[in-house]
């Protein structure tokens, strides 16, 4: 008897540990929906400020692929 009010309080908390964790989740999910515009907007300009700096003040001419520094020269 002992055993089966253990199963069947496990059971509950479990159920109750489920639909917690799938309420959170659907919330999380509408949340990041929500943002992405914002967020995408956001990343965008912070990409073209950081290119745009890159191209018009740039002193050091040079590409860096996997840590190896490589000079960039125009034959031009």
């Amino acid at each position: 008897m002992k055993n089966i009010i253990a199963g069947v309080i496990a059971l509950v908390i479990g159920f109750f540990a489920l639909t917690f964790a799938t309420v959170v989740g659907v919330f999380m999910a509408l949340v990041a929906f929500i943002a992405q515009p914002f967020l995408k907007r956001k990343l965008s300009k912070q990409y073209a400020t950081f290119y745009a700096g890159k191209t018009n003040g740039a002193t050091s001419q040079g590409r860096v692929i996997e840590g190896e520094y490589e000079p960039v020269q125009h034959n031009r």
